[in-house]
């Protein structure tokens, strides 16, 4: 695993790893009332959150809201944001990061409970976080696959509290 793997597979285990997620959160305009497509957070049981931001090649992870700690530096191009939440409610005890094989980029992640019951899959896209919920491990596989060729992807897992393996 290289070092920039190894960077994101311990920033999941912190973020995610054995978490209970309660809400997803959504960001709006409260001008346009427009929906932020690159930044959502997740609300966590505990009331902590993590927060994440695709502008470019990979993600910026925050464990602060929006009103807390601006760490995304989104009120530098909105006045007023308003969070919208959609309920989860689901322990993350199996993930699934899928990097570029050829450049240092977080393509996908996928967080599930063990019974894959309840799951959500993010692809970071250049400038939207595309998002999919309660999909099962082998659907998640047919729509990277159709995505990204399997020799352009490297893919590691982790169950429950195993380590972090490759999977391809």
């Amino acid at each position: 695993m290289n070092p920039y793997i190894l960077s994101f597979t311990r920033k999941f285990d912190h973020y995610f790893d054995q978490k209970e997620i309660l809400n997803m959160i959504y960001l709006h305009d409260e001008e346009d009332n427009e929906r932020l497509d690159h930044v959502f957070f997740l609300e966590q049981v505990d009331g902590g959150v993590a927060g994440i931001y695709v502008r470019g090649m990979n993600p910026l992870i925050s464990g602060h809201r929006i009103y807390d700690l601006d760490d995304f530096n989104l009120f530098a191009s909105y006045d007023r944001l308003v969070e919208c939440k959609e309920n989860l409610n689901f322990k993350i005890e199996y993930m699934r990061l899928v990097f570029s094989s050829q450049y240092n980029e977080l393509l996908g992640a996928y967080l599930a409970n063990n019974e894959v019951t309840r799951s959500l899959l993010m692809l970071f896209l250049q400038d939207e976080i595309y998002i999919e919920r309660d999909l099962s491990k082998s659907q998640v596989s047919e729509m990277l696959g159709n995505r990204f060729p399997a020799e352009e992807v490297i893919t590691y897992e982790k169950k429950s509290e195993s380590g972090w393996e490759k999977i391809n």
